[in-house]
């Protein structure tokens, strides 16, 4: 594999990402699973205590930022590996883009609370 920006160590840099984000992904599980565990039993109220946090907020939002970029690391490894047909592929992957573009655009929306746009 040829060094370039994409891949500046070769394929280790990939293989890091993907560690580095599974490892994110689950510590984010065990600090949520352990905070339900010290509110147990949990209902709507104590649920939306937790999630008012700005902290969580951002956590959260990272958690899926993250999430994200590893599901498009494996996605492009899969198509790699099995779509052989060029055109294909890039149609795949950009339709796998937007599809994540907007995911990232709904959730940020989501849990910042909503932009309100007003008028002058």
């Amino acid at each position: 594999m040829k060094k370039s920006l994409k891949y500046p160590f070769g394929g280790i840099t990939i293989w890091l990402y993907q560690r580095f984000t599974a490892f994110f992904m689950s510590a984010y599980f065990f600090i949520i699973g352990f905070i339900i565990f010290i509110n147990f039993p949990i209902g709507f109220s104590a649920w939306s205590n937790i999630f008012d946090s700005f902290w969580m907020k951002i956590s959260t939002l990272i958690f899926f930022y993250v999430m994200y970029f590893h599901s498009w690391i494996g996605i492009q490894h899969i198509i790699d590996d099995y779509i052989k047909n060029n055109l294909l592929r890039k149609i795949i992957i950009k339709i796998f883009f937007i599809a994540v573009f907007l995911q990232v655009i709904m959730i940020s929306f989501f849990l910042l609370g909503g932009f309100r746009f007003e008028t002058i």
